[in-house]
């Protein structure tokens, strides 16, 4: 189930990225009347795709590139993730799982988290923050982990830049170059997790 979601919001994002391209003066027209009220509306629904997940905006980068441009997409889309993602940690701590159940599956979520490296948290923590579902994961450290808020901040923060840029990069290229450089990317993650799956030590005093 997990990876026929991965695979929808991927072909989801492709063809957002075609439609963009095609009605690109549709939407330039439509969002560049209402610049201000268009951004903050997108920051909104970015922040809550994360909250109440599984909904996610990845999809609407490639609009928000054909009518802001990169800078300003991954400038919103940083803020929006950021701010989503600190909501998420807090509902997390707050609330605990009962409140956590009635927004996002907590299906596997403990055993992603189960033998992090204690030694080398602060670089784990963001390579997680580039391959796991940025809702899914904001919810699990706060559920699951002992990390600050600090912690989950500046990891959260460095981690979700290069995504979005790659994202929003991505939003910019022909579509049958996204579909390569997307197949590229997914098979240079799964070699990664593989990786780190295979080299990663059960920490200690961690349940």
């Amino acid at each position: 189930m997990k990876y026929f979601s991965v695979g929808v919001i991927i072909v989801m994002f492709l063809v957002a990225g075609f439609v963009s391209q095609q009605y690109t003066e549709f939407f330039g027209y439509f969002l560049g009347e209402h610049r201000l009220v268009g951004m903050g509306a997108y920051v909104l629904v970015v922040i809550l795709a994360i909250v109440a997940a599984p909904l996610t905006s990845i999809p609407f980068i490639p609009i928000m590139v054909t009518v802001w441009g990169v800078f300003w997409t991954v400038v919103l889309s940083i803020g929006g993730w950021f701010a989503g993602s600190m909501l998420a940690f807090w509902i997390a701590r707050k609330f605990g799982a009962p409140m956590v159940r009635k927004l996002v599956s907590l299906e596997g979520q403990k055993n992603l988290l189960k033998n992090i490296p204690e030694s080398k948290l602060f670089w784990y923590l963001i390579f997680l923050r580039m391959t796991v579902p940025v809702d899914i994961l904001s919810y699990a450290l706060g559920l699951f982990t002992n990390i600050s808020g600090r912690l989950f901040a500046i990891t959260t923060f460095i981690g979700v830049i290069p995504v979005i840029i790659l994202l929003a990069k991505l939003g910019t290229f022909p579509i049958e170059y996204q579909v390569i450089s997307v197949v590229s990317v997914v098979a240079l993650l799964a070699i990664g997790w593989h990786t780190v799956k295979k080299n990663k030590k059960p920490s200690r005093g961690r349940r």
